[in-house]
């Protein structure tokens, strides 16, 4: 039996979305999508094993989730606005199984935790005085300084809620010609085996088939597909360790929603 999914939002995030849930066969239906939706409607349409995705501005997630709950309807939530403690954080899709409510990550955080997460959590980079770059493609004039603080805040959500500690991480935001996201993060080495630049590059490859190695991350080869490139280098002299990751903004938070909807749909 198929679970019914309801996307509720407007972003090129969401479309994607649709687009992929109407070619995924019989374990998802794409049972409504619109733009803007009460609670009673999508537990109408949903019921109690449906699941809603919520893709909305800022400020319009919170109260809307709060009331599916009531509902007894589950949740993913792409948006801002429930990237909190209290808020379990659906990525990778192992981490939403038996969730009932989960909140992704920005694309940019999420190619960051592609980069570097592994690494934190295998002691060869050290968690403390992460720099955190994110080079965006297009002529966006959105606000560059609001968004690299909103990144360092987001990667820190992520590692805490994976049993990481409160540490200080500066956030870069800037701009290159041409589409795609790159996510460069440098910390310091964690051990004397982090100057192994095969055994940082193996240790980024933890399992997840759509994460593919290379020398060189770069946006022509994630375009339009789900897949994260990542690659490390190391410094033994300065003492440092810099992860990459290159994904396609849209389509790869597009299909890492379509995995977090899989795992809370059970």
């Amino acid at each position: 039996m198929s679970t019914a999914v309801a996307i509720v939002g407007a972003t090129k995030v969401s479309a994607a979305l649709a687009s992929l849930l109407r070619g995924t066969g019989g374990d998802l239906q794409l049972a409504l999508q619109t733009d803007r939706a009460t609670s009673d409607l999508l537990a109408q349409v949903l019921g109690e094993t449906g699941v809603a995705v919520l893709d909305l501005p800022q400020g319009e997630s919170r109260e809307l989730a709060r009331a599916l709950g009531a509902w007894n309807v589950r949740v993913v939530d792409l948006g801002s606005d429930l990237r909190v403690p209290q808020v379990p954080c659906g990525f990778d899709e192992s981490y939403a199984e038996g969730k009932r409510l989960v909140s992704l990550p920005s694309a940019a955080a999420m190619a960051a935790i592609c980069a570097a997460g592994a690494l934190i959590e295998g002691g060869l980079m050290f968690a403390d005085r992460l720099l955190v770059t994110i080079v965006e493609g297009g002529a966006s004039t959105l606000n560059v300084q609001g968004l690299a603080a909103q990144v360092a805040d987001e990667f820190g959500w992520v590692l805490e809620q994976r049993g990481g500690k409160p540490q200080r991480r500066l956030g870069i935001v800037t701009r290159s010609p041409g589409e795609g996201l790159l996510a460069l993060v440098q910390g310091e080495l964690g051990n004397e085996e982090a100057q192994n630049v095969e055994l940082l590059r193996r240790s980024q490859l933890y399992g997840p088939d759509w994460l593919h190695g290379c020398a060189n991350p770069g946006f022509a080869r994630v375009a339009g597909s789900g897949v994260a490139e990542v690659s490390a280098e190391s410094d033994s002299f300065c003492e440092w360790v810099l992860a990459s990751c290159a994904i396609d903004p849209v389509w790869f938070c597009a299909h890492a929603a379509l995995r977090t909807l899989r795992a809370v749909a059970g």
